[in-house]
Formats: structure tokens, sequence, C-alpha cells
């Protein structure tokens, strides 16, 4: 077979979602012509899906090596460089990629992405208004400039785009996962739960989705629903702290204190050190009857500005009136 003939089996497979055959193409793609900056490319990109960041690395780079203004290999190795932690270096080549081809829409896509990730709203929504404009027909970059505009809680703008996303695609679970979560954002429990049931019966994985969806189901005062969604999410995924601290609040609504102890205890430190957590393993400690410990975090908590300071002044001002 041709190089030709090989990367487009390589680009089928991948379509098909078949990664070991991809690789497998791209790799005879590569021995056939070691010169060939696409072949290389397309390996490294389907390295990089594996997290093979190494090998990814070294395809990528030789791709630009040889064709240094291939805008996807500079887009490919920046989400490999950004993955791996050199952010700086991954983002120059991801503006290198919409320089070297400014009609690059995944670039432009790809672009907004990070920019969004890095607090910068405004350029990763001009970054997918680009991206829209190259591909007008493509669901998932409305989607994109939802996540922009929703960031900036922009919420009945970006309603719009994931409703457009849906019309394009009626079974794109992003589109319904983020229309949930902006419908949730905005104190729409019901639409909320609509959209983000839709959601996890096209990806039943998606645990931002489930996430929220816990949630909208707590507000509606569902406990258990509630509890149920979150000890999926920790089945499947351990190092969901987020979810693993809002069971521990639930647990402790309901008065479950063994059970809250246990969520708690395991999280990280990181974790242990926000001002969420530290309120509510100080409720848990006066119930364990360790005022004292409870006594000292709510002063600290009441003497510097957070999102815990007035409840943690309210806590405090209670229990040294019960000591007294």
């Amino acid at each position: 077979m041709t190089v030709a003939e090989w990367l487009q089996q390589g680009v089928s497979a991948l379509s098909s979602g078949d990664m070991s055959a991809a690789e497998e193409a791209f790799r005879e793609a590569v021995s056939a012509d070691p010169d060939n900056a696409n072949a290389h490319n397309n390996l490294g990109f389907v390295l990089a899906q594996k997290q093979s960041w190494q090998q990814a690395t070294i395809h990528l780079r030789t791709a630009l090596s040889i064709n240094p203004d291939s805008s996807m290999a500079h887009c490919n190795l920046g989400q490999v460089l950004i993955a791996t932690g050199d952010t700086d270096a991954g983002m120059q080549h991801i503006d290198r990629a919409v320089e070297a081809d400014p009609d690059n829409a995944i670039a432009w896509d790809t672009l907004s992405r990070f920019r969004v990730l890095a607090g910068d709203f405004a350029t990763a929504e001009y970054s997918a208004q680009r991206a829209i404009g190259l591909a007008p027909r493509q669901s998932s970059f409305y989607v994109r400039l939802g996540i922009t505009q929703a960031a900036q809680r922009r919420f009945p703008e970006a309603q719009r785009q994931y409703r457009t996303a849906l019309e394009l695609n009626r079974l794109n679970s992003e589109a319904w996962a983020q229309l949930g979560i902006t419908a949730f954002l905005m104190n729409n429990t019901g639409d909320a739960i609509e959209a983000l049931n839709h959601a996890l019966e096209l990806n039943p994985a998606d645990h931002n989705a489930r996430r929220h969806l816990a949630l909208a189901r707590l507000a509606q005062g569902d406990r258990e629903a509630a509890i149920e969604h979150f000890n999926y999410i920790l089945d499947q995924a351990p190092s969901e702290h987020g979810s693993r601290l809002e069971l521990a609040v639930i647990y402790i609504a309901q008065f479950r204190n063994s059970e809250a102890r246990s969520e708690l205890d395991k999280l990280t430190d990181d974790w242990q050190s926000s001002p969420r957590y530290q309120f509510y393993n100080a409720l848990l400690l006066k119930r364990e009857g360790r005022s004292e410990q409870a006594i000292e975090i709510f002063s600290a908590l009441a003497s510097r500005k957070n999102d815990y300071q007035s409840k943690a002044e309210k806590a405090l001002a209670s229990e040294l009136q019960t000591h007294h």
C-alpha cells in the first residue's frame, strides 16, 4: 500500500473509533515514508489519545521539524504539552496553530477550550465564534461558544448556543449536559433535571452532568436520589472529591455522622484546606464531642474573608454561648 492509502485507512479507523487499527495504519505510513509530516502528526495524535505522551511528543515534534507550519501538528503538540504540565509552551503552540492556518476550525475550537480554562473568556468567545464561522454545521462548536458565555454568567445566551447545537445534533450529550447545568445555575430545576437526564441517557459516564443532576435533585429535597448519584460517581471515579464532599454534607444534614466522617477523611489535603470542608468538618467535630477543635476552626474561618465567614461567626457565637 502507498503512504496515502495507509493514511486513508488510518483516518477511516479513527472515524469508526478503532484506535488500535488507526495506530497500526499510521505506523505503516511512517515506515513507508519517514519524512511524511502528516503521517507523524496523525500517529502522534493517536498516541496522545492513548496518553502515550512521550511517544506522541516525539512524532509531533518530528512532524514540525519536517513542516514547521503544520497547523494540526502545532495544535496536537500544544494539547500534549498542556496535558503533561507545560501549559505555557502548550498555549504557544496552539496560538501558532491558528496563525499557521487561520482557516483551521479545529485549532480555533482548541484555542477556545484552553482559553476558558485559563480564565480568558473574551479570547475564548472570539475563538469559538471563529470556529463557527468556518464550520457553521459543527454542533460541538456551538457548545464551546455557550461554555464561554456561561463562564461570563450570560446564561440565556449560552442556552441559545446549546439549543442550536441540539438542532444540529440531538445526540450531542455535552449540549444536553451544558443546557442542564445552565438551567440549574438559573434556578430552573425542572428543566435542569430533564436536560441532564437526556445527557446521561446518551453518556452515563458524564460525571459532571451526574453531579449537577444530584445537586438538582437535592434542591428539590430528594436527598436519597442525590446520594445515589454521588455514590455512583464515586464508585466509578473515587478521585471525584467534589462529589465526595457534597455527599458528606448530605450525610451531615441527615445526622449520619459516621458515614460523613468516613467521606471527609478520604479527601485530599487540598480539599481539606477549603473553607467548605473546614466548616462542615467543624460541625461534625462538635457532634463528635470535640468542641475545642470545632471552636478553633470556626474562629479561624470567622477571622478571614471567605464564603463561610458569616456561617462560622454564627456557629462560633452559638458554641461559645453554650460553653458559658
